[in-house]
């Protein structure tokens, strides 16, 4: 076999970096409050995407009250309050057939949950811009069994190989976003498959996340 057939049927366990699944800070600071500093012209009332302005963040989806076309309100559309934003970071909305861009500006945000199981191990990148023609196929997206966190979630992929620390059974999204239950994974074994995200472990306890290593 050629030395390239070789690396590529080489399992993924020699990694740059690793982090405990616990340590993962996904999502990241989400829009709780708006406010309009421009309201533009020629909208309609409605859920609009965002782009940013200024600052890191991305993702956001913005409801918006119209009145003769300008915004008179914007609220975060349920759920959808993107990642990475900032107090004062400005946004626009796109929307067909506007002719003036609206601009709001971050008013509040929400802090961080902890990463939960079923979030993506590798999150959008902040420049991530969720406009109508952004291409979709750079990215995954997955659903999983988990009651009040089913998705779907996106990712840019690859997944990551996981180094498991303590004897375990451990649902995985694979890269294909396949849901699959591993059995019986001995404590300080390498899970060399592609993963997008950990869904369940058993037996559970709490600190299972901090015995289960993403390695990228």
């Amino acid at each position: 076999m050629s030395t390239i057939g070789t690396t590529l049927k080489e399992p993924r366990v020699f990694a740059h970096d690793a982090i405990a699944l616990s340590d993962l800070d996904y999502p990241q600071n989400t829009i709780a409050t708006l406010t309009i500093v421009d309201g533009g012209n020629n909208y309609t009332a409605g859920i609009v995407h965002s782009r940013a302005i200024t600052g890191g963040g991305s993702g956001a989806e913005i409801t918006i009250a119209v009145g003769a076309g300008i915004v008179t309100g914007a609220t975060i559309a349920a759920g959808d309050g993107g990642i990475n934003y900032t107090v004062g970071d400005q946004l626009t909305v796109s929307q067909s057939g506007s002719d003036e861009d609206c601009i709001l500006q971050v008013a509040s945000i929400t802090a961080a949950p902890a990463w939960a199981l079923g979030d993506p191990i590798t999150p959008m990148p902040d420049n991530f811009d969720t406009v109508p023609y952004w291409n979709e196929k750079t990215a995954y997206t997955y659903t999983t069994s988990l009651v009040g966190n089913p998705g779907p979630h996106q990712t840019p992929g690859p997944g990551a190989a996981l180094y498991i620390g303590a004897a375990m059974d451990i649902t995985v999204i694979n890269e294909a976003g396949t849901e699959v239950e591993y059995k019986g994974v001995a404590a300080g074994s390498f899970l060399p498959v592609s993963v997008l995200s950990v869904v369940a472990t058993d037996p559970t306890g709490g600190t299972e996340l901090d015995d289960i290593l993403v390695l990228f």
